[in-house]
């Protein structure tokens, strides 16, 4: 298992266009992946479960991964 912090550089936010964005990402590689802010976790392969977290400006969403492809997390969220 994998697990990565990713901070929000958006000034609006974790919204659709983002969301889409980085959901196109995720599903590329071949693992489960659980985003959570909050208390609250997600499947972060899906742009309306990472729009629930209703990310803002300068949160941390943690995002972990477990499957083949979870070794490169790291590098699908910094691009």
């Amino acid at each position: 298992m994998k697990q990565i912090d990713y901070l929000i550089t958006e000034p609006e936010g974790l919204h659709a266009l983002p969301a889409t964005a980085l959901v196109e990402k995720l599903n590329k590689l071949d693992c489960q992946i659980i985003a959570s802010l909050k208390g609250n976790a997600v499947d972060a392969k899906s742009m309306f479960g990472l729009m629930s977290l209703n990310a803002h400006f300068g949160d941390k969403i943690s995002f972990m991964a477990n499957g083949k492809d979870e070794d490169y997390l790291e590098s699908v969220l910094k691009r």
